[in-house]
């Protein structure tokens, strides 16, 4: 990292904190706390990842001869929080980031083509390298890899840029009625990565519902284990095919967090979701694609109405460069929490080995050291760990600066969410339910039928919830969020960064939500 002498962090609890710069202009920028992925405070050892893997991203870029737009190329952290950089590139800066980024659109078309036959595939190699990696000698080079597979999912958004801005800039130039949202559901409607593990437990929580003795254990009032379900012959069918869930999806992290386990570690969290499925009302996925695709085809109609015939064509072929948009998105999600969960799995092999040494007490430990506390010497490490995953603990009772560096400054209509009982649009649609708030997934069997779920984000591991949900409500998030763009896909309606959402709201209140104004009313 570029140091900045003397740089100190201010935080709302007023202690201050010296912060290391990523680059020399850094503390002119702007730099948001990211809360949409990482919610929680960085761990040492996330920490210690974050600051030596960056030379696999920029590989990721060098490889294909693009520069990394700023926003991608380096996260700040201040203490043990992570901002992503707001700030845009200038006009200048965009002129330079745009010829490499049109030569590779040559070459393959669309971001899906270069997500399909170039950066898919190297991530799914590195995963395998990490997947293959036992010796704890060896983490520099595997948090390199880590990265260089996490920015092949940051390469193919660079093809997605221009058109998108092309597609939003003729919508407005028409009037086309809301024409931020029109223009992300003229992109939905693609089978995705996330949608076809939501319609596998779609499909086990109906073989569930087919098998009394499993409808009873995992309906409302069951709290039959997985263990008992293992133990009762008439559920064989079941466990089998859950089983088989788990091994294909193993890997998969619950979050970006790599603090959390992968359904491999606790299919529980799977189960969880099943349970939610077969307690309360869903929809299928046929259903779910009917509506995806009709929300689509009315989109078309509105934008075809509005813009002038001669130009339908250029219409068109703006549209053809983002050629299935959402299943980019959401494969890319699903891949990063791959390789998230499988990054999981090397260090906790490495804490295995420090078990087997007496040098911790248990494999995740191994997350409150530094390869310099364990590479080199055999000393003990407990008192290290427990002096670390306190300091973690208190981290987490500590509010972090909303904003860092240099802000531009509020726009009006984020002064207006504040003010008002406001978000961001996010998925279009009016319903009036309970608000049912959850923190993780496996809550999921508090959400009947209709409620609208409300939570800080939500990632993969929350959207087979969608089939149950009436609407949305996150804390963070934007119009190109997964929460966002899986209700679009579903059909509900979903307001996103509403600051305090879980706080404001109380649980079973009702309230009236309208994902195209943003709104959120109690009523």
């Amino acid at each position: 990292m570029v140091g900045t002498s003397g740089a100190t962090i201010q935080f709302p609890d007023g202690s201050t904190h010296p912060i290391e710069w990523v680059y020399p202009d850094a503390p002119a920028c702007e730099w948001v706390l990211e809360r949409e992925h990482w919610p929680e405070p960085l761990t040492p050892m996330d920490l210690w990842i974050w600051h030596n893997g960056t030379a696999g991203g920029d590989r990721a870029w060098d490889e294909l001869g693009l520069i990394a737009p700023e926003p991608f190329y380096r996260f700040q952290t201040a203490g043990p929080f992570l901002f992503f950089r707001a700030t845009p590139p200038s006009p200048e800066r965009m002129a330079v980031l745009a010829p490499p980024i049109m030569k590779v659109a040559q070459e393959y078309g669309s971001g899906y083509g270069l997500w399909k036959n170039f950066c898919e595939r190297r991530i799914i190699q590195a995963c395998e390298d990490i997947a293959m990696s036992t010796s704890p000698g060896d983490i520099r080079d595997v948090a390199e890899t880590l990265f260089y597979g996490f920015h092949q999912t940051f390469t193919c958004l660079s093809l997605l840029f221009l058109p998108s801005m092309q597609l939003d800039a003729m919508l407005k130039e028409y009037g086309v009625e809301d024409a931020e949202l029109t223009s992300y559901e003229l992109t939905q409607g693609d089978e995705n990565a996330t949608q076809d593990v939501d319609a596998e437990i779609w499909s086990l929580a109906e073989l569930a519902r087919s098998i009394p003795s499993v409808a009873s254990a995992l309906g409302p009032g069951g709290h039959a284990s997985l263990d008992e379900l293992r133990r009762d012959p008439p559920a064989a069918p079941f466990v089998r095919e859950f089983d088989a869930l788990i091994e294909r999806h193993a890997r998969r992290s619950q979050g970006w967090m790599l603090t959390l386990e992968t359904w491999g570690e606790r299919p529980e969290a799977a189960l969880a979701l099943v349970r939610a499925q077969i307690a309360a009302e869903h929809t299928s996925p046929d259903e779910l694609r009917e509506r995806s695709a009709a929300a689509r085809k009315r989109a078309m109609d509105r934008a075809l109405a509005a813009i002038p015939a001669e130009r339908h064509d250029e219409f068109r072929r703006i549209l053809a460069r983002l050629e299935r948009y959402v299943n980019v998105r959401e494969g890319r999600a699903y891949w990063q929490l791959v390789i998230v969960g499988t990054m999981r799995g090397y260090l906790l092999r490495v804490g295995d080995q420090l078990v087997k040494d007496g040098r911790i007490d248990r494999a995740d430990d191994v997350y409150f050291l530094t390869p310099d506390d364990f590479l080199g010497d055999a000393s003990d490490l407990r008192g290290k760990v427990a002096s670390a995953r306190a300091e973690w603990e208190r981290w987490r009772t500590i509010d972090p600066p909303a904003v860092i560096g240099t802000p531009g400054g509020e726009s009006a209509e984020a002064a207006k969410r504040r003010e008002e009982f406001r978000g961001s649009p996010a998925s279009r649609g009016r319903v009036t339910a309970p608000v049912r708030i959850l923190h993780s997934p496996e809550e999921g069997t508090k959400l009947q039928h209709g409620d609208i779920l409300v939570s800080v984000m939500t990632t993969p591991a929350w959207t087979p919830l969608f089939a149950i949900a009436g609407g949305i409500i996150t804390e963070t998030g934007g119009a190109l969020s997964h929460p966002a763009i899986t209700a679009r896909e579903y059909g509900i309606p979903a307001v996103v960064a509403l600051e305090g959402a879980t706080k404001k709201l109380k649980d079973g209140q009702v309230v009236t939500i309208d994902g195209a104004a943003g709104t959120v009313t109690i009523d």
